[in-house]
């Protein structure tokens, strides 16, 4: 065979070449650590013995030994009578700063000026007159701020306005959380044209003519998830003023100074807004709120919301409900399934709803300055109205069946059968001795 010409040698290394270079790469590495180890200057050790030569040599040498016999007893002592441990107490912050929100007490100590903030939905439920008499009492100048308007018709903010105005100075709001940017800020134009707010204008008129001859604190209070922060946010953004994280007062003018942390008022609502704000916890009762709303509500009022046929009232409303919707189950109308439906459009916004005013008898409209600021935001279409601010839910536990009584259930069942079979048994023995007596 012809031997090929051009054949590359293989790459491959035998095994004794490959163990000498490791060996040798070894050494050389040794080698190098050795180097460096030698080069490295050692640090002289200090003798701490006293020369004879040295002048004083035994009132020193008696000096350390009085230290050493010191420090023995030292430690002695330290273990017959161990030291407390005294740790530093970490520093407290204030509540305004610690917190979102603050008790309304404190705010109304603190202020001059109170803003109240009322959800225009239900007022009824957000007002405590115990609150409105301690600040009657304290000569505090109270504002009441009837917050979300836009969820609300006009005619039904307007009522509500001549009920609160007669008590103190009112002015409808339409707050906001949307933080504008540093351009926006600056730009005029861009900012009435993009802002999502309304009413600030108004309600920062009033306070400068209230407070035009000295300085004065405004402070803001509230219910719980009444609008609170979001009021401070639009009036901070009317003014071009941003909200510091550790700061609890902002300066809105030379005379005005806005305290940035609400105050809360503890109160517990009974109604619809009681239900909004523990959704979580209705949503496992659907059918209880349900037919407590129906009792707050009329029927033409559900007729028309809703679009249904004639239905009895107020019992018949979830089974129309589900007839509209087309929910049933196992061919019956679901009563729980319609319950959720509607809580979804409650918490969604979808469903909007107000509580009628009964109190309102004069013809008050909001003024001009007002509509004006909010007349872009206004909500002209039709929302349920409720004829009560109280909703009585009365929530039932649902029993369950154990196994054991199913069976006990299903014994007593089969002894009754049992029974019904002996007496069709006898009547039919007697009829059978009429019948051979006939033939006889």
């Amino acid at each position: 065979m012809v031997k090929a010409f051009n054949k590359k040698e293989s790459k491959r290394m035998t095994c004794h070449k490959k163990y000498k270079i490791r060996k040798k790469v070894r050494e050389h590495n040794k080698k190098l650590a050795k180097t460096l180890k030698n080069s490295i200057k050692k640090k002289r050790k200090i003798d701490g013995s006293i020369p004879n030569l040295a002048p004083f040599k035994e009132e020193l040498l008696l000096e350390a030994v009085n230290q050493n016999e010191m420090k023995s007893e030292q430690k002695k002592q330290k273990k017959k009578n161990p030291p407390t441990i005294v740790t530093k107490s970490a520093v407290q912050k204030t509540q305004a700063i610690s917190a979102r929100s603050v008790s309304s007490h404190i705010t109304v100590s603190q202020c001059d000026i109170i803003v109240w903030v009322i959800d225009i939905r239900s007022p009824q439920e957000c007002f405590c007159h115990n609150t409105f008499l301690e600040l009657s009492n304290a000569n505090k100048a109270v504002v009441f701020v009837l917050n979300k308007v836009d969820l609300v018709p006009k005619s039904v903010a307007n009522q509500w306005y001549s009920v609160y105005s007669k008590r103190a100075p009112t002015f409808v709001f339409k707050s906001t959380e949307i933080i504008l940017t540093e351009c926006e800020q600056i730009i005029s134009a861009l900012k009435t044209s993009l802002a999502r707010f309304g009413g600030a204008k108004p309600l920062l008129a009033h306070l400068k003519q209230n407070s035009s001859e000295a300085e004065k604190k405004i402070g803001i209070i509230g219910g719980p998830q009444v609008g609170k922060s979001c009021v401070i946010s639009t009036i901070l953004k009317q003014c071009g003023r941003t909200k510091a994280k550790k700061a609890t007062e902002t300066k809105l003018s030379e005379t005005l100074r806005l305290v940035t942390v609400p105050g809360l008022i503890e109160m517990k609502y009974k109604g619809v807004l009681d239900v909004l704000h523990n959704i979580h916890q209705f949503m496992n009762h659907p059918t209880e709120v349900l037919s407590a709303l129906a009792r707050c509500i009329s029927k033409q009022d559900a007729m028309f919301h809703f679009t249904l046929p004639d239905y009895k009232h107020p019992e018949g409303l979830p089974d129309a409900l589900a007839v509209r919707y087309n929910l049933y189950f196992q061919k019956e109308p679901d009563h729980e399934a319609v319950g959720r439906l509607v809580l979804k459009q409650f918490r969604d916004k979808k469903l909007k709803f107000y509580v009628a005013c009964e109190d309102s008898t004069d013809d008050t409209n909001i003024p001009d300055d007002q509509i004006g600021d909010v007349q872009r935001l206004l909500f002209d279409g039709d929302a349920l109205r409720l004829n009560s601010s109280e909703l009585n839910i009365t929530i039932t536990k649902k029993e369950k069946k154990r196994k054991g009584n199913e069976m006990d259930i299903d014994e007593e069942d089969e002894e009754d059968e049992e029974e019904l079979g002996m007496g069709s048994s006898d009547e039919e023995e007697v009829d059978s001795e009429f019948e051979d007596e006939e033939m006889s």
